[in-house]
């Protein structure tokens, strides 16, 4: 009775604002559970109520994370459902990906796409370096500091994985980048070559 109490006031805290009938206030550091149903509908259990594709955008839009499952497997649709917000209701940012690599994702064996992924999976640690420095980082237009913050990302990963302590490996000089560069560019071109 008492865990019933309980929840009931988590519901009542996280009760939307008047101003956003879907965002929860003090919700921003918390994953927005939402299943998908059947007759696709989408269920946002934050708010014990039916969310359509545009609140499920104006979360996302708010800072909000979402996490979309399907309700009868279980399986995590997310990414389909965020891929489907962006043909549908921003169709322009499509042309954030140049055709040749729409191509080359289309092409891809389980390689490349293994590549692909962690490019793209990378490719964010930029975007974190741009949010937490900003755009008027001097430097950034030098490829050499982009990709420095990637790398540094990368190994900060690696690390989590094997469970090293953090800043345990010191920064790479500009000397040691231009070989891990010249380094991935021989890894794509290994790729491209088991791609043919």
């Amino acid at each position: 009775m008492v865990g019933n109490a309980q929840s009931n006031d988590a519901v009542t805290r996280q009760m939307p604002t008047s101003a956003s009938p879907t965002i929860p206030r003090n919700m921003t550091d918390e994953t927005i559970q939402i299943k998908r149903y059947p007759n696709r509908r989408f269920y946002a259990r934050n708010t014990s109520k039916y969310v359509s594709l545009p609140e499920i955008e104006e979360m996302v839009r708010a800072g909000q994370t979402v996490d979309v499952r399907d309700s009868q497997t279980g399986d995590d649709i997310t990414h389909l459902v965020l891929t489907q917000i962006i043909m549908d209701r921003q169709p322009e940012k499509i042309a954030l990906f140049p055709i040749e690599m729409l191509h080359s994702i289309v092409r891809s064996n389980d390689m490349m796409t293994e590549f692909l992924r962690d490019y793209f999976r990378h490719s964010l640690t930029y975007l974190e370096y741009l949010k937490q420095h900003g755009t008027s980082v001097k430097g950034l237009a030098n490829p050499v500091h982009w990709v420095k913050a990637w790398l540094d990302g990368f190994r900060q990963a690696n690390d989590d994985a094997q469970g090293l302590p953090a800043g345990e490996n010191e920064a790479p000089g500009e000397a040691e980048l231009a070989e891990r560069i010249a380094e991935l560019e021989a890894r794509i071109r290994q790729l491209e070559t088991a791609k043919e």
